[in-house]
Parts: structure tokens; C-alpha cells; sequence
């Protein structure tokens, strides 16, 4: 498993002085961003090839979310490279090595040019280190949201939002979901089912609903289409 280390800054935390949950992922998308730059498949590599690895899910298990000034280890591996899907899991630990949370992602190749999915060739998933993956429950890609919800208030798809990719970027739908929220909890699990891109200047239409102590947040373009599902189990 590729490691990184690092403190809970201060920019980090929210008005309870824990990380914030759009920040946890932004750990773990560093973490493999780091992983591939040192394994010679960075961003270079992927511009170089018209390649890009798109989100299609996460599953993030937390335990406890670290507080200011904690020092925590952040890890990922990649479990499963087949074709044109990719599969990871990634852990954060304290500073005696307990568990604070722990996740799967699975993503997708595209070629950035076209939009269109990419099937690795053998050579390349061969570049890939593939090791076996966390012991945890997996729960389904998709996720099956309420046939009733909420309409909320519009949002301005802003500079801030986009990434390399000029898409929003994964966190930042977490970050959007979260202010849909009239209180925050200490959740355990959050689910992100990713379905299409926003890009500058986009509006975001979010709705809501609550069923079985589940929070259900669906960020969807004008059409009411959604662009992310998001869940939030108490």
C-alpha cells in the first residue's frame, strides 16, 4: 500500500474542529494522485496519452474523523484494473494506527479528447501494481434514490468548483451536497454515485430526502437530470 503523512490544518476542519468530509476525500484523491506521479503514471503520462480516469462511485466507511492538529497517514492501492474500469481502496490512520476511515472507489478510463471510454490494453494494466483489497462490505455502484424529495435553491457552478479536468471536482459535490443540510451529524458512511460532469458556469438543481436515517442528496443540471447522487447514513 503507497503511503503519505501529513497534519489536520486549520484550513481543514469545521466549526466542530474536525476534518470536514469533502476534505477526507480530498486526502484520498491526493494520496492516489501522489501514488501514480511516483509510479511514473502521472498527470504527464495521462495528458501525454489523451488518457483520463474518471469517478464513477465512492463508498467511504468513517470511523472518527481526526481533529486539528492530528497527525494522520493517508493510504492507497489499487485492487482491480480490468479494461476500462479501475478499482481502489484507501485508508486514513491515526497517529497510533487505528482506523479512521477507510474506502472503495471505482472509476472509469476516458480519452480526453473524445469523451470516449477506454479499454486498457494489456501492456498498460500491467503498469498498474495490483494488491488485494481491504476487508469491508461493498455495497453497489448505483445507488437507488427516493421517488419523493425537496427542491432546494440553485447553484452557480464557480471557478473554485473546477479542477485539471474543468469539471467540478469530486469533492466539490460532497461540499455542495453538505450545504443541503440543515445540520450537520456524525455520519458514518457516505456513498457518491457520479453520472455526469458540471463544468463553469453550470446550474446545479439539488434535492433532498431522508429515508431510514439516510440523507439523500441528488445534485441534477436543469433538465432535472442528475449529475451526482449522494448519501449521508447516520
Amino acid at each position: 500500500m503507497y503511503q503519505m503523512t501529513s497534519r489536520v490544518r486549520f484550513s481543514e476542519i469545521g466549526e466542530d474542529g474536525k476534518l470536514t468530509l469533502h476534505h477526507l476525500i480530498n486526502y484520498f484523491q491526493d494520496c492516489s494522485t501522489f501514488h501514480l506521479e511516483d509510479i511514473g503514471l502521472g498527470t504527464d503520462y495521462f495528458m501525454n496519452q489523451d488518457l483520463a480516469f474518471y469517478f464513477l462511485s465512492w463508498q467511504i466507511e468513517i470511523n472518527r474523523l481526526p481533529r486539528l492538529g492530528e497527525e494522520i497517514t493517508v493510504g492507497t492501492l489499487i485492487h482491480g484494473c480490468k479494461g476500462m474500469f479501475g478499482y481502489r481502496n484507501y485508508v486514513m490512520l491515526d497517529a497510533a494506527g487505528n482506523q479512521l476511515a477507510y474506502a472503495n472507489l471505482c472509476g472509469c478510463f476516458i480519452n480526453s479528447a473524445t469523451g470516449a471510454f477506454v479499454k486498457l490494453p494489456k501492456e498498460e494494466i500491467e503498469k498498474y501494481p495490483i494488491e488485494e483489497k481491504l476487508e469491508m462490505e461493498y455495497l453497489p455502484r448505483k445507488i437507488k434514490v427516493p421517488t419523493s424529495y425537496q427542491v432546494l435553491a440553485p447553484i452557480r457552478v464557480m471557478k473554485y468548483h473546477i479542477d485539471l479536468n474543468a469539471h467540478v471536482n469530486n469533492s466539490q459535490y460532497v461540499a455542495m451536497a453538505l450545504d443541503c443540510l440543515k445540520e450537520m451529524k456524525d455520519f458514518r458512511r457516505i456513498r457518491v454515485e457520479y453520472k455526469q460532469a458540471a463544468k463553469l458556469g453550470d446550474v446545479i438543481i439539488p434535492t433532498i430526502e431522508k429515508e431510514d436515517n439516510i440523507y439523500y442528496v441528488t445534485l441534477c443540471d436543469e433538465q432535472m437530470k442528475p449529475y451526482t447522487i449522494i448519501t449521508f447514513d447516520e
